[in-house]
């Protein structure tokens, strides 16, 4: 009878004793600890962090989102642990889904999230999940999702791949002179929108930004001596401001569609015209140009006596395109807001 006793109070001390709740610090430092030392025992690590073994597997299970965090964010976590979703199936249906968009390379915000759960929440029969903006706020803390803004072209370039690419390039270009290697390509221009910082007193409110755009596409060679005009691809076919006056006039290359975008019909003229003055001139040219669908109007590159058209692999334009590198910038920081301001 008295060991009874002395169990029933063993058990009910053991039921009271203060958890140990790790840091997300500490859980990455468990799972290196395992990962640097395969053969240890679930039991060692279990003694040394004062927790149960069952605690340290289920930690392990985990242990890809643990190694993920950054040693900055872990410093600015101000709590022990992280709160459990009152939704755990929702919870990993929209973890899943935002870890797979993020590996696709797709854009995405909270207001996708939230509108995902939603929709998950209905199939799956709950009735009382409301996606609010605090359980968002949450799930993108437990999650570790912050805003991030995308890089640009860059990093969508396989870099594994470019040493050989750039050989093959080289090869190429080594048929040719410099000065018959030119190179083509278009940039958007937002023709009326102001810059985002300014001088002032004091903050100031900002305005919406204006985006009316117009295509230009810029060709030159690689010794840089010659320059085409300015392919310029407007949303009119005659804009208020060029009333009365002839378009074979302009500085520019004047083309027109609804959307001022590059198509394969502005393109094959393009490539005409660039043809009938090399043949004028009786050269023989390599022309660089990316691989987008506009870039292709086979009937038109077919019939060229004098330009060899050579596409770049794709997703490289940002490290294989010479005029992406400084030279469009350059062309629309320092002359092109200047010179197209009465459009």
């Amino acid at each position: 009878m008295p060991s009874k006793k002395r169990h029933t109070k063993d058990k009910t001390s053991m039921s009271k004793r203060s958890r140990t709740i790790l840091t997300l610090a500490q859980k990455k430092e468990l799972c290196q600890k395992k990962e640097n030392n395969p053969h240890l025992k679930h039991i060692e690590i279990a003694n040394e962090y004062g927790i149960g073994e069952s605690t340290v597997s289920e930690i392990l299970k985990a242990k890809d989102r643990w190694l993920a965090f950054e040693d900055d964010s872990l410093q600015k976590k101000n709590s022990k642990r992280e709160r459990k979703s009152y939704f755990p199936q929702i919870e990993e249906a929209v973890s899943l889904w935002a870890e797979q968009a993020i590996q696709d390379g797709i854009t995405f915000n909270g207001h996708v999230l939230q509108n995902k759960a939603k929709k998950l929440a209905e199939l799956m029969k709950i009735k009382n999940f409301l996606a609010s903006d605090g359980w968002l706020t949450k799930f993108q803390q437990r999650n570790d999702l912050r805003v991030y803004r995308r890089k640009g072209e860059l990093d969508s370039v396989d870099k594994s791949q470019l040493p050989q690419q750039r050989t093959e390039l080289q090869q190429i270009l080594s048929r040719y002179e410099l000065s018959d290697i030119y190179n083509c390509d278009e940039t958007a221009l937002f023709w009326k929108a102001e810059p985002s910082h300014t001088l002032a007193h004091a903050p100031i409110s900002g305005t919406k930004r204006l985006k009316d755009r117009v295509s230009i596409m810029v060709t030159c060679n690689a010794t840089g001596d010659h320059k085409l005009p300015l392919l310029f691809i407007h949303r009119s076919q005659t804009p208020r401001c060029l009333k009365g006056i002839s378009k074979p006039s302009l500085p520019v290359w004047y083309y027109w569609n609804a959307k001022a975008w590059m198509v394969r019909s502005i393109f094959g003229h393009y490539l005409n015209r660039l043809d009938s003055i090399m043949r004028r001139a009786n050269r023989q040219i390599l022309l660089l140009a990316d691989n987008a669908t506009s870039h292709k109007p086979e009937e038109v590159i077919n019939t060229l006596t004098n330009i060899k058209l050579h596409f770049l692999p794709p997703n490289t334009t940002s490290a294989l395109q010479p005029l992406d590198q400084g030279i469009i910038y350059s062309l629309k920081v320092n002359w092109v807001y200047c010179y197209l301001a009465f459009f």
